[in-house]
Order: structure tokens, then sequence, then C-alpha cells
């Protein structure tokens, strides 16, 4: 059976990989974030909460995600809620932005946190084509186009002409493999980026709860977009098969045109699935 490999980053922090299960801590070039106050995010975790169920159903995602919110919640002495996840059907309809957006919409209101207003396009076509130039041109790294995130976004002309100062701008994963597939990719790489994230200082947790945006443009209490891209494929930093996810977040100016309205936020699921 195959292993997979994890790797992951936030720009610009330590890149530590998983193996079989474990932390196996190889860190490269650490590099503390400017950020623009010390209570930007919530309290981190102690210790990493690894994943802790399968890896082929949406039932496994809820098993793992609640496992993790009752770890941290003993950790920490808070009382994040248990999720309950859309089924099976519902979910493997959504786009990798919806289940993205739909996780990360939950863990940040969970924690008291204004949502962000969903993913956008011009934002997520920056993250598939970074995430496409990654595995094509077998990289790894934030800024091995020449460009870092920030610079990346702004070679959108619709982000560079609208946008506030935002402290964060990506975070990035590989999920690589002996075999030919990865299952759950999308929401292994967010699952990591918040819960298991320590050896980065929680930088990549830190990025998805970021509440430094400026709400100044659509509707008041959310601000913020975000996008996702991923390439599959491979060969890819030595294996055959490798999953790419990059997740870009990007905060509008206050004239911000929003042509259509704001995803769905997927709160209406009354099914409570089980292991």
């Amino acid at each position: 059976m195959s292993v997979p490999v994890f790797g992951f980053s936030r720009f610009r922090f330590v890149i530590p990989l998983i193996i079989a299960g474990f932390l196996s801590l190889f860190v490269i070039t650490p590099v503390q974030p400017s950020v623009s106050s010390p209570d930007a995010w919530p309290t981190d975790p102690n210790f990493d909460i690894p994943w802790s169920s399968g890896t082929s159903t949406v039932a496994h995602v809820q098993v793992a995600f609640n496992n993790a919110r009752v770890a941290e919640n003993l950790q920490l002495g808070t009382t994040i809620p248990p999720l309950t996840l859309p089924n099976q059907s519902t979910w493997d309809a959504m786009s990798d932005n919806g289940k993205a957006e739909w996780l990360v919409y939950r863990e940040r209101v969970d924690r008291g946190l204004q949502p962000l207003h969903g993913f956008e396009s011009n934002v997520t076509s920056i993250a598939q084509y970074y995430a496409d130039y990654l595995l094509n041109n077998d990289k790894w790294g934030h800024d091995k186009d020449g460009k870092d995130p920030w610079a990346r976004l702004n070679t959108n002309p619709t982000i560079n002409g609208c946008h506030d100062f935002l402290g964060v701008a990506e975070n990035l994963m590989y999920l690589a493999t002996s075999g030919t597939s990865i299952g759950l990719p999308l929401e292994l790489s967010v699952y990591t980026w918040l819960y298991n994230d320590s050896s980065s200082s929680w930088g990549h947790r830190h990025m998805v709860l970021w509440y430094h945006y400026n709400d100044n443009s659509g509707t008041a209490g959310k601000e913020g977009f975000m996008g996702i891209g991923r390439a599959s494929g491979g060969p890819y930093q030595g294996w055959p098969f490798a999953e790419v996810i990059v997740m870009n977040v990007f905060d509008p100016c206050s004239t911000w045109v929003y042509s259509t309205p704001s995803p769905p936020r997927y709160t209406y699921f009354p099914i409570l699935l089980k292991k």
C-alpha cells in the first residue's frame, strides 16, 4: 500500500513533512511573518492534533474534524461545537473552492470570527495558476515563479486595482504518493493547516483564522475573499503522483463591485454522519 507524503508551507514559514501518519520535522529556513497585531488570530493549540479517521468519505472528514475540535476544547478549555457536514452526494457535487469555503466558514464562525465573503474568481485564478506552475515545473515554495504571493495576486488587474493591506496571502500544501491517487486532498490540506501546524508556529492556521480584515465593502459582518488552486499529477518532488493545493486570501477595498451574490454558507444540513 502506498504511503502519502505531505508538505505544506505558509509564506514564509518552515516546511514540515508528514510521513506514514506521524510528524517528522524537516525545518527549512524558518522566517517569522510580519503581523499587524499580536491578537490577529485565536489561541493556538498546545500541540498537534493528527488526522484520526479514514481518507475516502465525507463521514471520515466529519469524524476527523470533530475529533480535532474535541481535542482542542480539552487543550484550551474552549467550547467549539461539533460539525455536521453535508451528505456524500452533496459534498461530492461541490467544487474544491466550495468544500474549502464550507470548512473555513465553519472553523471561523464557530470560533466567533467574522466569516469571509467566500471564494472569488480572480483570487481562484491566481491560486490555480500557481498550483499548476509548481506541479508542471516540479518546484516547491512561495516565490518559485519569481514573485511573492502578494505580487502574484497583484498581477491580476482587478485585485491590483482594489485591495486593502492584509498581513497574510497564501498557504501551500502538497501530498505525494507512490500510488496513483490520494483521497481527500483538499480536506486534508485544510485540516493540516488548522490542526497539525505546530512546526510552522501555527502560521498556516493563523492565515485561515486571520481576522484583521477591513470590513469596508459588501455585506456588513463579512469581509475578505479566498481562492483554491489544485493541480494533480506527476512525477513531482521525486514521487510518481502528487496533489498540489494553493489557498490565497485577499481583502477588497471599499469600492469593490460585488457583481454576484456570495456563495451559500451551507449551514442547513440536518444529517449527522457516523463513523
